[in-house]
């Protein structure tokens, strides 16, 4: 890696770099933030890596999601997580590697002159060098063969050498379970780390899960399943392709159609605000057939006049063009038709 590299240009980090990276901030103020509307992964990971950073601030562009609010409240976080977008000496984001997805910060960082540290494993955007033009360096960890931002910073911490606490430990096991689709997108890294995580923490999957599963209200769960039962489904040879509209979540009704038996489905919603779009892949098909959810979603992010990207199992895409909502999501429904197969059954509902 050159480090007479220009200002404007952006450092790819490989695991060790990175790992070599953080222990360089130890003595640091640092910022750590994460994606807008922070989930349990980009939250946890952040939390879990404040840890030991001894001087740095967690701070989120907007608001967290219910359950990000429930996991903190789990391991008795009393800390309060700023809006307020505060300069230090490095800015380390989690769980993105652009600052698209980052709400009011992306203006912040625009003009931010310090050093910039994103940590991710999605498909890596490549936008990003035009909109931190005043960063003294950017540097970007962004590995897909992670299930989640919390599995790479597990993996950081025990290279180097810090005992995890029961709090991180059931903070990064929230982000990893969170991020896996139910251990669909799940490798060996992510059952090891489970078992360790797990066991540091004292808890179980099955008991994350009820945890979660009791925090949803009922009314929720009968529009979701409402949803799923509304939507089209059609069979393509030997695979079954699921797409419609969602009431509140996009990517709930998703998840909801994988579990019932689905290879794909996808869901889009709209808002007062803007309309979204989530798809899910039975994982190896995106193997098999070439399919990577998070290329088709930078593809309609246009669309919306937003932002996409995701996994190759699972992704999704945003913006204020809510009326084009269904016209993005039925582009996605064309590429895996075009993948499965080109005839297909459609089964009415």
């Amino acid at each position: 890696m050159d480090p007479e590299a220009s200002d404007c240009l952006i450092r790819k980090l490989d695991f060790d770099e990175l790992v070599n990276t953080i222990r360089s901030y130890f003595e640091k103020e640092v910022l750590i933030t994460f994606h807008s509307i922070g989930d349990r992964d980009a939250v946890g990971s952040a939390v879990a890596l404040s840890e030991y950073l001894p001087n740095s601030t967690v701070a989120m562009p907007d608001f967290l999601t219910n359950n990000a609010k429930k996991m903190l409240a789990s391991v008795g976080y009393d800390k309060k997580i700023s809006a307020k977008f505060q300069e230090k000496e490095v800015v380390i984001v989690t769980d993105a590697n652009n600052t698209a997805v980052l709400g009011p910060f992306a203006k912040d960082l625009a003009t931010y002159s310090g050093e910039v540290l994103f940590i991710d494993h999605h498909l890596e955007q490549e936008e990003l060098t035009t909109e931190l033009p005043n960063a003294k360096s950017v540097l970007l960890f962004s590995d897909e063969s992670f299930n989640s931002t919390s599995s790479i910073v597990y993996a950081v911490l025990q290279r180097l050498g810090k005992k995890i606490s029961k709090e991180a430990a059931l903070l990064l096991v929230n982000g990893i379970t969170a991020d896996s689709a139910d251990l669909q997108n799940a490798s060996p890294l992510t059952f090891l780390q489970l078992s360790q995580l797990f066991e540091i923490s004292g808890t179980s999957y099955a008991a994350l899960q009820e945890q979660y599963h009791e925090n949803i209200p009922i009314e929720n769960r009968y529009m979701t399943v409402a949803d799923v039962q509304r939507a089209h489904v059609e069979k393509i040879g030997n695979y079954l392709l699921v797409f419609g509209k969602a009431t509140e979540h996009a990517n709930v009704a998703a998840d909801t159609a994988m579990n019932m038996g689905a290879d794909a489905a996808v869901f889009w919603a709209v808002t007062q605000y803007e309309g979204s779009v989530s798809a899910r892949l039975r994982s190896p098909l995106d193997r098999k057939l070439g399919i990577h959810l998070g290329i088709f979603m930078r593809e309609i992010a246009p669309l919306l006049s937003g932002s996409g990207g995701g996994h190759a199992c699972a992704a999704g895409a945003y913006g204020p063009e809510k009326e084009r909502a269904e016209e993005a999501a039925l582009h996605v429904v064309s590429k895996l038709r075009e993948k499965f197969g080109e005839f297909g059954t459609n089964i009415e509902k």
